[in-house]
């Protein structure tokens, strides 16, 4: 199988230090740029403003919360986006974790794998209807995903499917992602998805500092209560244990839950180092998920809570240092 494209992902709090990167990433070959969304950063503006940026960079959410969003509204601002755009966008959906719902003050989803799925459903529906035509057509469906339920349903009903970072621990991805992708695949009513990953990305000329960063992030994701079943029965069980029970009180102290993140796990997860190193490492990378069918890599930058023109040089050095070989 041919190599994964290459992206990227603004996993950032900043908006207007990153407005200069699109046409960084276009002019070195990247394919598309996804943002994130969380309280104070809405991912279809900020897609929306990155694909302005640019003239053939893919841009799309990654994710967005399909629970803060009323539907008709989330119709309306992606038949929006895709047409301000060029027809280059993809509207990206999640459900958060429990947490997330519960901090966003809206009502909780019972069933959130069902829920997603109507939702996508309904969009279609709606797109579909004559009054809703446009000049471009509506934009292809992602869905995101880590446990079982949520990646079966990702694989039924989306165009593409979004591999959490932690869907590519090796245990959870063999023993668990893929066999969901699987059952999800043969339910659907036509065609396949396509498949992107997520890796956590940090490149610094102080490689030990690069990876101190990776390993925050990865500590921060298996904090997560939610996410406890992608280490059941793996060897690193007791580490994700451990870095709950640290986090347990609400002030944890990151560098020291990042302590508990070995080596080997942190290298299934993420593309660390210096220039040189990380290169070699988003190689292996490439070619790992290439042979379980992922047609995108996705480099997701570390922000670490640096200032927006620290952020900004980070993703300089990740597009330079990572850009794709044609």
């Amino acid at each position: 199988m041919a190599n994964p494209l290459r992206s990227l992902v603004f996993a950032t709090e900043h908006l207007s230090p990153v407005l200069d990167v699109p046409p960084r990433a276009e002019d070195a070959g990247f394919h598309r740029i996804w943002t994130t969304e969380f309280q104070g950063r809405d991912a279809l503006l900020r897609a929306t403003a990155l694909g302005q940026r640019s003239t053939t960079l893919g841009v799309g959410t990654g994710i967005a919360y399909g629970f803060a969003h009323a539907p008709l509204a989330l119709a309306a601002a992606a038949l929006d986006a895709q047409e301000l755009t060029g027809g280059r966008f993809v509207l990206g959906l999640g459900a958060g974790t429990r947490g997330l719902r519960r901090a966003y003050g809206v009502e909780d989803w019972t069933a959130p794998a069902t829920r997603l799925g109507e939702l996508f459903a309904f969009l279609r529906e709606t797109w579909n209807t004559p009054q809703w035509k446009r000049e471009v057509p509506p934009p292809p469906l992602a869905a995101a995903g880590v446990n079982e339920a949520m990646l079966a349903v990702a694989a039924r009903h989306a165009d593409r499917v979004l591999l959490h970072p932690l869907c590519l621990v090796d245990d959870h991805l063999t023993q668990r992602v893929l066999p969901a992708l699987e059952l999800g695949q043969s339910r659907r009513t036509h065609g396949r998805s396509e498949l992107s990953a997520w890796c956590i990305t940090a490149i610094d000329h102080d490689p030990q500092l690069a990876r101190d960063r990776a390993r925050r992030q990865l500590a921060f994701y298996l904090s997560t209560p939610g996410y406890r079943g992608v280490v059941e029965g793996t060897p690193w069980e007791s580490v994700a244990s451990n870095i709950r029970e640290g986090f347990v009180g609400g002030s944890p102290n990151w560098d020291s839950l990042a302590l508990e993140i070995p080596d080997e796990l942190l290298d299934q997860v993420a593309v660390t180092g210096d220039p040189e190193t990380a290169a070699r490492a988003a190689d292996r990378m490439a070619d790992r998920l290439a042979g379980f069918g992922v047609d995108e890599i996705v480099f997701q930058a570390v922000d670490a809570g640096d200032t927006g023109d620290a952020v900004t040089e980070g993703l300089h050095l990740i597009i330079d240092t990572l850009r794709p070989r044609h």
